[in-house]
């Protein structure tokens, strides 16, 4: 009985649906509106469709055939246009400016300073005075040992007359040898003493000499450190005298660029005090340890310094020329794709489509890489994409780069 009513109220509810359906499907007609039926009919057809296939598999058909293989959409890319060209790559530094020699002057004796007679940054020659001390006590000893020297000498010249006579007297018998002997001894020991008292003079006029302090070399003369009336020992500085008809420029490279720098490269100078002028040069010496806090190395270039221009203590940048290339194959750094194996770069091909290339490169910036291997001359090597590429996928050149200077 219970089966029976449950039975009745379904087949009612289905009638009246049905009943509603048909009634709304009049009106439509009566609108004009049967195409939005027929819209919803294949919609419904389609969805049908859809979740028959998602059952059965996809059906492989004339109609299935034409959207197996969807067309896939080429991706933008940027091209550089490779070309040879003259490379270079320099390395920006900075440094101070050095005598070609820098000689410490300072007196060889204690006393008081009488006199300076130079500025800072006067040029001197060889020999001129740079400064002079009190020559009083100075002189006293030279004239202490000219006096000596006369007082031995009369003594040497009366011990040998003395020696004469009694040689003579000794010839004709008048003395024994032993009497001889010691008159000689004496003349011998004059002349020594004569010769000592010589000596000593030599010296005090040295010292004498040494109250001025002269100028070893031709040179430009840096800070006076000490003053008239200043007492001063050897080991107190008076100034620096610089030689600067060469000169050497002191630059700072950082522990990351260490590498880089070799003997014997280029580099180019420039000064604030002469703007617009270059003066070139190579690298002399590198310092063998890395010093302080900064960790940087210096490295010593020496250039010629004719016209003095360069003056010790100037503020200098460089660009020290770290690899040179001509006629190379050169490409954007962004262009490579590092592997396991080594690197490779995308190339655009005439079809539009991808091809990967295996090269060798033999130089690495920042900016630009030097390539000796895998590419020609015209080729579009890929610099910039949206996405990963691959082999054979389809590109759309949007922009191509090309460098000015290449040949």
């Amino acid at each position: 009985m219970k089966k029976s009513s449950k039975a009745l109220i379904i087949g009612f509810i289905a009638l009246w649906i049905l009943v509603f359906g048909l009634m709304w499907a009049k009106a439509l007609v009566k609108k004009g509106k049967t195409s939005g039926l027929d819209s919803l009919k294949q919609m419904v057809t389609k969805m049908t469709a859809k979740s028959e296939a998602k059952k059965t598999g996809p059906e492989k058909g004339p109609e299935a055939g034409e959207g197996g293989e969807e067309q896939k959409e080429a991706v933008p890319v940027r091209c550089y246009k490779v070309a040879p060209m003259d490379f270079k790559d320099d390395l920006p530094v900075m440094g101070t400016v050095k005598g070609g020699l820098e000689i410490s002057l300072k007196f060889e004796i204690n006393g008081v300073i009488d006199s300076i007679n130079f500025r800072e940054g006067d040029m001197v020659n060889k020999g001129d005075i740079i400064a002079s001390l009190n020559k009083k006590d100075a002189q006293l000893k030279v004239d202490y040992a000219k006096s000596k020297l006369e007082s031995a000498k009369t003594q040497a010249l009366a011990a040998k007359k003395k020696y004469e006579i009694n040689k003579n007297l000794y010839d004709i018998g008048g003395i024994i040898k032993a009497k001889l002997e010691e008159v000689e001894l004496e003349a011998k020991a004059a002349g020594e003493q004569a010769k000592s008292a010589e000596v000593e003079l030599k010296s005090a006029e040295a010292e004498f000499q040494k109250t001025d302090l002269a100028a070893s070399r031709e040179g430009v003369l840096g800070i006076r450190e000490a003053e008239a009336g200043e007492f001063v020992t050897p080991n107190n500085k008076i100034a620096t005298l610089y030689d600067i008809k060469e000169v050497f420029v002191e630059l700072g490279i950082v522990e990351k660029d260490v590498d880089k720098v070799m003997l014997g490269q280029n580099v180019i100078v420039t000064v604030d005090s002469h703007s617009g002028a270059t003066f070139n040069g190579k690298v002399d010496y590198i310092y063998p340890v890395i010093e302080g806090k900064s960790r940087t190395l210096t490295a010593k270039v020496k250039l010629p310094n004719p016209d003095v221009q360069l003056l010790p203590g100037m503020f200098a940048r460089a660009m020290i020329t770290v690899a040179e290339f001509s006629n190379a194959i050169v490409i954007p750094s962004l262009s490579l794709n590092k592997k396991d194996e080594g690197y490779t770069v995308s190339v655009v091909n005439e079809q539009n489509k991808v091809q990967i290339k295996p090269v060798k490169v033999e130089y690495v910036t920042t900016d630009y890489s030097v390539v000796s291997e895998g590419l020609f001359e015209g080729e579009l090597v890929v610099t910039e994409t949206p996405q990963e590429l691959k082999e054979d996928m389809p590109v759309q050149v949007i922009e191509v780069q090309e460098n000015t200077s290449a040949k």
